[in-house]
């Protein structure tokens, strides 16, 4: 099982997470990578494949910005915007942000959302047209060491970016890179919690949609855990502003 994009899925790893999140870490991750890169009061922020909602509202919150989330998953879309209405959400394909009619944007996030993009430049791309002068970005998520061992291991689709396509496709689209945050060692301890989360809510997780579904999303979550400790995988915070 490769993927877990679905309403139903990413509800499911709601339930475990404890909140509308579809990243690791959830709060506290989006505490570090604003610590990085924040927006000021009243900027205009995209938060690119925002899942169910969560993550655009907390840095909403926490920031006071104004947040649009746009996801690929109209389900999903749906959910957040009536879950979360001080934030507005968009169904859409954030390669081709142009078509959707949201506002230039100051910030732009994206929590563990990049990795399943099979063209990384067509992301960066959008993301520049959609820009104001001088935009920040931030980039959460995982990092490929090995290629060929996490293709093995089938708990990850093959277009996870390594650290050297992170660095040239959006360098390629008038991105320069401010920075690289090494999080491999927080994604083993996040996805440690998060099993420990499914084991101690086994019998109500089980119950909510089978004990195999369990079973399966269990065994997805321990071996991408597994390939990070065996440093196949890692994780990430790359941040970016848009060249003048």
């Amino acid at each position: 099982m490769t993927g877990m994009n679905s309403f139903d899925n990413k509800s499911f790893l709601a339930r475990i997470r404890g909140g509308d999140f579809a990243h690791p870490g959830e709060e506290d991750a989006i505490d570090l990578v604003l610590s990085h890169v924040g927006p000021a009061p009243g900027e205009t922020v995209l938060d690119a494949g925002c899942g169910l909602g969560a993550t655009a509202d907390a840095i909403g919150r926490k920031a006071g910005a104004s947040v649009v989330g746009v996801d690929l998953d109209a389900d999903t879309v749906g959910y957040a915007n009536s879950r979360y209405p001080d934030r507005r959400f968009v169904a859409g394909d954030i390669t081709k942000l142009g078509e959707l009619g949201l506002p230039a944007v100051d910030v732009i996030y994206a929590f563990n959302s990049l990795y399943a993009c099979d063209d990384l430049e067509a992301c960066f791309a959008a993301f520049r047209e959609g820009a104001n002068a001088r935009a920040r970005i931030a980039v959460f998520d995982y990092i490929a060491y090995d290629a060929g061992a996490l293709a093995e291991a089938d708990c990850l689709p093959p277009s996870v970016h390594s650290m050297a396509e992170m660095r040239q496709a959006p360098e390629l689209q008038g991105w320069t890179c401010t920075g690289i945050v090494n999080l491999d060692q927080e994604y083993i301890g996040w996805y440690g919690r998060f099993l420990a989360r499914m084991d101690e809510n086994r019998e109500a997780l089980g119950a909510a949609r089978s004990s195999a579904f369990f079973d399966e999303v269990r065994k997805k979550y321990a071996d991408m855990r597994l390939c990070l400790e065996r440093g196949v995988l890692g994780g990430a915070l790359h941040t970016y502003v848009l060249a003048s």
